[in-house]
């Protein structure tokens, strides 16, 4: 394939990856409006349960926004008991976060109220595409974290 093709191919690819994202973020969001959380509050919680506690710093690192969006986020999540947030025993600057058993709760409550949207999302996948899907978004997932690392 050469450049130019590859470059369109690509362009295609991050349009689709993009809609898909808005529609899902959109059903998503309303599916867990009972739960008074959001998929902002569901990713911080994912992020902590999957990298371990960290600091406020680091979460936004990871998900590519400011501190402060990260900060008002946290104090929703505080305010439901799901995370807590103390000064660093090494540098009182710096605010870690951990998640609560709470959180923990909170994030299964979040996967039951999100799953009839997936089924809905994946209906047309049988289980082999379906794992190559997660299998491929993994690879961008990666791809996107390492370059957001350099």
């Amino acid at each position: 394939m050469d450049v130019e093709a590859r470059a369109e191919l690509q362009g295609r690819a991050m349009r689709e990856l993009s809609i898909a994202h808005q529609l899902a973020e959109t059903r998503l969001n309303r599916a867990l409006r009972p739960l008074g959380l959001t998929m902002t509050h569901t990713a911080v919680l994912l992020h902590l349960a999957n990298a371990g506690p960290g600091s406020v710093g680091d979460i936004a690192a990871a998900m590519e926004v400011n501190q402060p969006a990260v900060s008002k986020t946290l104090k929703t999540l505080v305010d439901r008991g799901a995370v807590t947030v103390q000064a660093a025993a090494d540098d009182a600057r710096r605010r870690d976060v951990s998640l609560t058993p709470l959180g923990g709760e909170l994030i299964g409550q979040a996967m039951r109220a999100m799953h009839p949207d997936a089924t809905v999302a994946f209906a047309g996948l049988d289980d082999t595409r379906l794992r190559d899907l997660v299998e491929l978004l993994g690879e961008v997932r990666v791809a996107l974290d390492d370059a957001r690392r350099r």
